[in-house]
């Protein structure tokens, strides 16, 4: 049974009389060695039909992935899972305001420069899932390529989640907030001990 990277990557690249590209791991990238970033590249029998993958990117290996779609051309540069976040702190807020004060907050650690970095590399969110908690439940956000912000709450069995609404725009806190109670969602603890419906 072929493994899920196998099968993922014969969607991207060609196979030859039915032995799929080779995958070869590349974990040079991770200079602390633990924080689990890697590369995986496909070695197809047409090097045009090469694919790179980067999982788990910090805003370390921005270069890295700089240097690698440099040398891809038209050739497909995934990233997987990037270890930052989508909310900002202080310093991820003022290192997208650009100049002295914006170059600082970005030393310092602001993810702001690294994500104009990727955007003005052409990369795009084709599907993103985040969760966070709100009024006391698990909320996930979700998006694809081509369609709206869906939010979903955790019913109250931790069996599912319900749809709570869609945006066009990602959802701040507020919004989900608003979607929740608008579904007459109430606060987690007074579901929990009868003072509000049961999320099912």
């Amino acid at each position: 049974m072929p493994s899920k990277n196998t099968t993922y990557t014969s969607r991207f690249s060609k196979d030859t009389a039915g032995v799929p590209p080779k995958i070869v791991e590349d974990r040079s990238i991770d200079e602390s060695g633990v924080d689990g970033i890697g590369l995986l590249l496909t070695e197809s029998t047409t090097p045009s039909e090469d694919v790179c993958c980067f999982m788990q990117p910090s805003q370390e290996t921005v270069n890295s992935i700089q240097s690698i779609s440099d040398q891809a051309g038209d050739r497909l540069v995934m990233i997987v899972n990037p270890q930052w976040r989508n909310v900002d702190d202080a310093l991820d807020s003022a290192s997208r305001s650009g100049g002295l004060f914006g170059s600082v907050a970005s030393f310092l650690g602001g993810k702001g420069g690294s994500l104009k970095r990727l955007d003005d590399m052409g990369f795009q969110n084709v599907y993103t899932i985040e969760g966070y908690v709100c009024k006391g439940g698990n909320v996930r956000l979700m998006k694809r390529f081509d369609s709206d912000w869906a939010a979903f709450a955790e019913n109250d069995s931790a069996t599912d989640y319900v749809f709570v609404g869609s945006s066009k725009t990602r959802p701040t806190y507020q919004d989900v907030d608003k979607m929740l109670e608008d579904k007459g969602i109430g606060l987690k603890y007074a579901r929990d001990i009868g003072l509000a419906p049961k999320l099912e």
